[in-house]
């Protein structure tokens, strides 16, 4: 069953905890130069009693138990925080009410119940099959080969021309920005220079508004497929050819152009993990494509799926 109601009673009462506050300005207590580190929790056996519930006493095993049915990301707080275990045992008692009264075997619950039990064992199943995926050598090498594009490595000059996104409002620092018309027109005449046969670095320091590359003549380092740079920028990289300037490459505060100067591609060794996420992605979707397949439903009679109004919306006569 899930626990998205009470889930969200039991973050509030984590949220609600309220931190230390310290005011602004008051001078920081110093903290011991070589802190103790924690004391190690002590071992206690699975029927020590814990804590008292209701008049009842719990015992280590039965609170382990309740804790690791939460989701991991509450099982810590849980575990230093009991009273947040408040919610949890109110829902225990609440629930073997509803099944004492025989609620679980009324509509809607019953349905719900079972709805949410076959989300939770095939959300487990696919996990299992994810995680048990076998992956050899040979396959590695096959998708390492099949996929070269997605290891390339390209060693990559730009310049940038800055404009002002936000017009009508004046610069903070001392340079006044282009407009974002001015820094097109700009960028296309510089690439129309270096498409002239201006060489790339010169074009790039004297004119480059991304200093720390302008300094080194454009040269703004190695981008590959996993990159973080953005994707337009990435997606013009991987179409250069070697020695290709790009067209200008708009991002939110200027434009690119960007020089394709050497084009590799990453030693197997180094891309083992993108390697091994690449097949176990493939056979996965292999599978589950197949899954769909089988269970794709062939509709017999149309009719019965057509629109109906819910009951209680229907006219009454």
């Amino acid at each position: 069953m899930k626990f998205s109601a009470a889930l969200l009673v039991f973050s509030a009462f984590l949220y609600c905890q309220k931190p230390v506050k310290v005011t602004p300005g008051t001078p920081a207590v110093k903290a011991p130069e070589q802190p103790s580190a924690p004391p190690a929790p002590a071992t206690i056996a699975p029927d020590t009693v814990v804590a008292e519930v209701g008049g009842k006493k719990v015992t280590a095993a039965e609170v382990d138990q309740l804790i690791s049915g939460l989701p991991p990301q509450y099982q810590q707080s849980a575990h230093v925080q009991p009273q947040a275990l408040t919610q949890v045992f109110m829902m225990k008692h609440l629930a073997e009410e509803a099944e004492k009264a025989g609620i679980d075997k009324q509509s809607p619950y019953k349905e719900q119940l079972e709805f949410n039990r076959l989300q939770i064992l095939s959300t487990a199943e696919l996990s299992s099959i994810n995680n048990n995926i076998k992956i050899s050598e040979e396959d590695k090498q096959k998708y390492y080969k099949d996929n070269s594009d997605k290891f390339k490595e390209v060693k990559v000059k730009v310049i940038y021309v800055a404009f002002n996104p936000t017009p009508g409002k004046g610069a903070t620092s001392g340079k006044q920005l282009l407009t974002e018309a001015e820094a097109q027109q700009k960028i296309m005449n510089l690439r129309l220079q270096v498409l002239g046969g201006l060489d790339f670095g010169k074009v790039a320091r004297e004119n480059s508004d991304d200093q720390a590359s302008a300094t080194k003549d454009g040269d703004f380092g190695a981008i590959k497929g996993d990159s973080s740079y953005p994707e337009e920028i990435k997606k013009a990289v991987f179409e250069l050819k070697q020695g290709e300037v790009s067209p200008p490459v708009r991002q939110p505060n200027g434009f690119y152009l960007i020089r394709a100067e050497e084009i590799t591609t990453q030693p197997y060794d180094d891309v083992q993990v993108q390697i091994n996420t690449g097949v176990k992605q493939e056979r996965f979707q292999e599978f589950m494509r197949g899954l769909q397949s089988q269970y794709t439903v062939k509709v017999e009679n149309p009719a019965y799926f057509t629109p109906r109004v819910p009951a209680q919306l229907q006219q009454v006569r």
